[in-house]
């Protein structure tokens, strides 16, 4: 079975961020979307995170936007490639998170 990229991506669920490059340290180590809000997991080291918890939408297969720790809404590209999800903010900082829980059914 191989891993294609699906049109609309299933984001419910818990992530882990497998990035470590600089410009994604202010992204949640794990991320939780629920069916309507979602929640930013701090690793340990890590300060305060820019999507902390709030509401997130696709306003197309490949567009997500999240509200941020400001309550301002960051649009940003995502795909979903079977269990890895790549996102790229607004600044061009991409960074991949890898699926921790069974996706839903």
């Amino acid at each position: 079975m191989s891993e294609s990229t699906s049109a609309t991506p299933d984001l419910v669920g818990s992530w882990r961020k497998l990035t470590d490059d600089p410009c994604a340290e202010r992204y949640p180590a794990e991320l939780r979307f629920a069916a309507g809000p979602y929640r930013g997991v701090r690793g340990d080291d890590q300060g305060m995170i820019w999507w902390d918890a709030g509401i997130y939408r696709l306003d197309d297969p490949s567009t997500l936007v999240v509200s941020s720790a400001t309550d301002e809404l960051e649009t940003c590209t995502v795909v979903q490639a079977g269990n890895r999800l790549t996102i790229t903010d607004a600044d061009g900082c991409t960074f991949v998170y890898e699926r921790i829980d069974a996706p839903p059914s």
